[in-house]
């Protein structure tokens, strides 16, 4: 398993996890959405092949 494909199954486990919470009540829809997009965004980040690719140089 390649590391992009790691990190994307790993943000979508933490995802449900996340919304499974704001179903069973113990966390706050707005924060549970924002929590939702922020590792969703993360994610996105870390699996882009410029990030990956140092563009910093």
């Amino acid at each position: 398993m390649s590391r992009n494909n790691a990190i994307r199954i790993g943000a979508l486990v933490i995802q449900v996890a996340v919304l499974l919470l704001i179903w069973q009540g113990f966390l706050h829809p707005t924060r549970g959405g924002l929590l939702v997009l922020a590792v969703g965004f993360v994610a996105f980040l870390l699996t882009r092949d410029s990030f990956l690719d140092k563009p910093w140089k």
